[in-house]
């Protein structure tokens, strides 16, 4: 952490340092990308297997060259494109949990810690038990089959909310940090507020892997100014921007 001495707030701009460095601010859609990507990945998959779901009543038997229905009732044939493979839907549904359990911020820490250990520990007691095979039966059961309107449904509406929130709205939630001040800004129709760049101190929080992978390098700032911690989070290449902004404080030290 770098630090100098502090000044107060001041709610007039004044002007500010021929250098500029803005830092945005992204909110936890930032690390959703994956399920659309996935979930077009899959639509293609299902779309290039060209098998269409086949709606049959309770009582139908898959026989050699087909089904057999009961008598009085006759198979539905859908326009719903369905990959006969289980892998589209399993892949999806487990990067959906991964992302909704590591991607939200509270799978971090000692939590991620405890929930590996966990994870570990069943593994082994599954060894000494010597129950792989049950498991592999049971896992054998989970069939989990996701047509193609399924896919462009979600990935279509994730697509749109993480563009609008990425382009527009995080563009609204930033640090502008100067050589001679610090602009803070949280929201749309909220006032800019203005530092002294004297009195900052600021130092980012420790990675979670999973949000460093996935969020281009992403993490948390934490910035003290007149007295106050002002949290960054989500900024994108954190380590790139810290340097930066070392350089720039540096720079107004030699001048």
């Amino acid at each position: 952490m770098s630090t100098v001495s502090t000044a107060p707030e001041s709610k007039s701009q004044a002007p500010t340092g021929s250098r500029e460095l803005k830092v945005y601010m992204h909110s936890w859609l930032l690390y959703w990308w994956p399920v659309w990507v996935v979930g077009y990945l899959m639509a293609a998959w299902t779309l290039l297997d060209n098998q269409h779901m086949v709606l049959v009543p309770e009582g139908a038997q898959l026989v050699e060259n087909g089904v057999t229905v009961p008598e009085g009732t006759s198979p539905l044939l859908t326009a719903a494109h369905v990959s006969p493979s289980r892998v589209p839907g399993l892949v999806f549904t487990v990067t959906l949990l991964a992302v909704l359990t590591f991607g939200t911020g509270w799978m971090w820490g000692w939590r991620a810690l405890t929930f590996l250990s966990t994870v570990v520990s069943a593994l082994f007691l599954v060894g000494w038990l010597g129950a792989w095979s049950e498991l592999g039966r049971w896992v054998a059961y989970l069939h989990v089959y996701i047509n193609l309107g399924g896919y462009l449904v979600i990935s279509s509406g994730l697509l749109f909310l993480w563009l609008v929130q990425f382009f527009i709205v995080d563009r609204r939630s930033y640090v502008v940090f100067s050589m001679s001040q610090m602009r803070v800004h949280y929201a749309i129709g909220e006032e800019e507020k203005v530092y002294d760049a004297g009195g900052v101190s600021f130092e980012k929080a420790p990675y979670d892997w999973f949000r460093w992978l996935i969020g281009f390098g992403a993490g948390d700032m934490r910035v003290r100014v007149a007295g106050q911690m002002i949290d960054i989070p989500n900024v994108i290449h954190l380590g790139r921007r810290l340097d930066a902004i070392e350089t720039l404080l540096r720079t107004k030290d030699v001048e």
